[in-house]
């Protein structure tokens, strides 16, 4: 497609939208329903282990240490949970084998109004 058709596509939604008078909805305050879980627990005989699964080196983290960031994340993410590294403290949203799982979760956050982010970890 054309890149000139598609900017003028999009000016033109946008365009409408704006003259519609519709007011948006913050995206901080957009409802959540829980997605698949399993990001950071794994299951070894009777015990649930709750943390970076070996082998997944692509991070979605959160900078912060807040209870309503962790809150907020749970609310998509159930098992999420706050750590720190030599950079800080932030909220372990999930790890993945590769970027684009990462990527996939880190924008559905960033969506929700989430200052989420991918980080590769050795």
């Amino acid at each position: 497609m054309n890149r000139f058709l598609a900017l003028g596509v999009g000016s033109w939604i946008t365009w409408n939208f704006l003259l519609s008078g519709a007011q948006a909805q913050p995206i901080s305050y957009l409802p959540c329903q829980p997605i698949v879980t399993g990001f950071n627990t794994t299951q070894q005989g009777d015990v649930i282990v709750l943390g970076q699964r070996s082998g997944y080196s692509y991070v979605v983290a959160i900078p912060s240490q807040s209870r309503a960031t962790l809150d907020a994340v749970r609310q998509c993410v159930p098992d999420a949970f706050i750590t720190r590294s030599k950079l800080g403290p932030y909220v372990h949203a999930g790890s993945f084998p590769t970027r684009a799982g990462a990527e996939s979760l880190s924008w559905f956050l960033r969506s929700r109004g989430l200052d989420s982010r991918v980080v590769y970890v050795r």
